[in-house]
């Protein structure tokens, strides 16, 4: 006896699809003239590339710079552990706790990052290359579920071009949305397939199903879409018996139960932080519906698009946007219940938008934003699939003298088309900079306080501290309960000279969130401005504590205890701050420690370091020099002293050096 490691109704040729309606048979001639698969494929590549190619040339924005350019984990192979065990912000310290394991994206960044360093030209080619293969997806998966290459066309093409997806091509810390939306459209494309019998086919639906956990959390609403689609979609569902499609998907579950059973074991429960806790049970229920309408609105009309949808929780059902959100879940599940025999694979669109979007319904798990567009992503290949089929459908119920009205409708969908390519291409632009992107959205949403406080950052790194300064104070007039914000107002305090002020603000941001490094050592910072260095280095070393992995946090550690002359421990820092970020500060620290204890052949190798990467750094030139002299490598040293003459004649330490070698 020989036994199988598929279940047995995998394994059995292919029942025969269901023929087409006699609407479709009435519209052969049509279907006819359509190109090849390859050809149709070919063109929604390219109605993607126009849609999203002046994206390529955009800048890091938003939470880009520290989930890319601030991330240890993407910088080097040697975090894959914490990559694959943690959460998506550990990397930040004992403030990263979250409810987010997203491993793949940062897997993706850390390949990007090996292949482009800090360029973002590539990592907006890897998200515009993943939404050109979500939207193949889409035609295929949506091929296999109507047996329909026209629905599957119009329907990927409204999806190629629908504005509602730009926050998600554009913005590079989206990429969970790109690759969860990939492997549920790869995952579910290959299941409806199961019949072929091929063993690979059933294995590469689990091992899709898995990776698209691995991308983001909604991917578990894969296993109700796979039983909806066994029980009431797929072709022959109704004499097939119930114990062969329970066969099908139970694997789905078992890898589902895998996941919720690695994340309990990886953070303790399933989701350790309750994001908004101030939100009642009750409010989060109404304002799931209130969420429901939004999303509704939004793909049918994306307009205003901002980066930032201000929350606020509907406080009873009487509200107009809970009203209109019951009423809108009340007409998606009359309508299911109306489609699901005349039409299962329409009402299985409606399903899938429902489904997809319900775990961002709950705005107790919700961190910063609530409402959001790229949320919209995965749930709007339904409303896709459902638009298409309704517009092909009707088309084909059109008598065939109808020949204006069917020449209207296709001029429609060309207008819609180009349209909404245009909004599209606009859009991108606005995602271009942080400057361009956060102006933009506060006059969408002027109150949104998150956007203003990185508003005032931006203002501060440009050396615009009056400027930086009023924004935050109104961000958080806004927002009073935002550290975020505390902290950066303290910063800009402390620039100006106004310290009681700043310390008041560290203070209630440190008895807010204890646990964040941030506010530790720019509170250090400013005790050490001010002259009390001992509170300076405890708060220095809680920073340093709290974040192990910040770089600039152990530079500034390092720096404070070589001026109490703290030598041993100093270097220790700075060599912590070199291996982390190799910024030219905390080389040229960590060659200043060294140098003051005599380490001078430990502090020539930093140095060559510092000339490779910055090689117009005279001082570096000019310290390799002393260094060489030092240790008796004259010919070298008079080398360095002669290329810091080249380009500072008149800088006497090199003269000296000269003519010291000269003697």
């Amino acid at each position: 006896m020989t036994t199988s490691a598929q279940p047995p109704d995998v394994m059995q040729p292919e029942r025969s699809r269901p023929q087409p309606s006699p609407a479709v048979e009435a519209s052969t001639h049509w279907l006819s003239k359509l190109p090849s698969d390859q050809a149709l494929i070919g063109l929604l590549i390219l109605l993607s590339l126009v849609a999203y190619g002046n994206t390529l040339f955009n800048s890091f924005v938003y939470d880009d710079e520290q989930q890319i350019l601030q991330n240890p984990y993407v910088k080097s192979w040697h975090y894959l552990p914490q990559i694959f065990g943690s959460t998506v912000w550990s990397f930040i310290g004992a403030a990263g706790l979250t409810n987010y394991y997203r491993p793949l994206m940062t897997f993706a960044y850390l390949i990007l990052w090996q292949m482009f360093g800090d360029i973002p030209f590539g990592f907006h080619l890897f998200n515009m290359t993943v939404n050109a293969a979500v939207d193949i997806m889409v035609f295929s998966a949506g091929r296999r579920l109507f047996n329909d290459r026209r629905v599957a066309w119009l329907a990927a093409a409204l999806f190629a071009v629908h504005p509602i997806h730009t926050e998600v091509v554009n913005w590079i810390a989206a990429l969970p949305e790109l690759q969860v939306t990939f492997f549920v459209l790869l995952a579910f494309w290959l299941y409806t397939q199961l019949n072929t019998g091929a063993v690979k086919i059933y294995f590469g639906t689990v091992a899709c199903f898995a990776l698209a956990m691995l991308s983001k959390e909604p991917a578990l609403m894969f296993a109700p879409l796979a039983i909806v689609y066994e029980h009431f979609v797929r072709p022959g569902n109704d004499t097939t018996q119930i114990k062969s499609k329970i066969v099908r998907y139970v694997p789905i579950f078992v890898i589902a139960a895998g996941y919720l059973l690695l994340r309990i074991a990886l953070f303790g429960h399933l989701a350790p932080v309750l994001q908004r806790p101030k939100v009642t049970w009750p409010q989060a229920i109404y304002s799931a519906f209130a969420l429901v309408g939004g999303y509704v609105k939004y793909l049918f009309w994306p307009a205003p698009l901002s980066a930032f949808h201000v929350f606020h929780p509907s406080l009873s059902l009487a509200e107009l946007p809970v009203i209109l959100g019951i009423c809108v879940f009340a007409l998606a599940a009359v309508t299911i219940l109306y489609l699901h025999k005349r039409a299962p694979a329409a009402a299985f669109c409606i399903f899938w938008m429902g489904i997809t979007i319900a775990p961002m319904l709950n705005a107790r798990w919700m961190a910063t934003n609530v409402f959001t567009e790229r949320y919209l992503y995965l749930p709007s290949v339904g409303f896709c699939w459902l638009i298409a089929w309704a517009g092909i459908t009707l088309w084909d119920r059109l008598p065939n003298s109808a020949t204006a009205l069917r020449r209207a409708m296709a001029t429609a969908c060309v207008a819609v088309v180009s349209v909404s390519l245009a909004a599209v291409i606009h859009r991108n632009t606005i995602w271009r900079d942080d400057l361009t992107l956060y102006t933009r959205t506060l006059q969408t949403n002027p109150d949104a306080a998150i956007i203003r406080s990185n508003l005032g950052a931006l203002y501060y790194d440009s050396m615009q501290v009056d400027r930086a300064i009023a924004e935050w104070q109104v961000a958080l007039a806004q927002k009073p309960d935002n550290i975020v914000t505390m902290n950066a107002l303290g910063i800009g305090y402390t620039h100006v000279g106004r310290y009681a002020d700043a310390e008041e603000l560290f203070q209630q941001a440190l008895a807010a969130k204890p646990l964040w490094g941030d506010s530790h050592f720019n509170h250090a910072l400013l005790l050490q401005k001010i002259g009390r260095m001992p509170q300076a280095l405890q708060e220095f070393k809680a920073g340093v504590t709290l974040a192990p992995l910040n770089g600039a946090a152990h530079r500034w550690y390092g720096e404070a205890l070589l001026e109490t002359s703290q030598l041993d421990e100093a270097v220790v820092q700075l060599q912590q701050a070199v291996k982390l970020e190799s910024t030219l500060e905390s080389m040229h620290d960590l060659v200043n420690a060294y140098a003051r204890q005599g380490r001078y052949e430990e502090t020539e190798p930093v140095l060559r370091r510092i000339i490779a990467k910055f090689p117009i750094d005279t001082s570096a030139h000019l310290q390799l020099g002393q260094t060489l002299e030092n240790t008796g490598k004259l010919e070298q040293a008079k080398i360095e002293y002669q290329t810091v003459l080249a380009a500072d004649p008149a800088n006497l330490d090199a003269q000296a050096g000269v003519e010291r070698l000269k003697r």
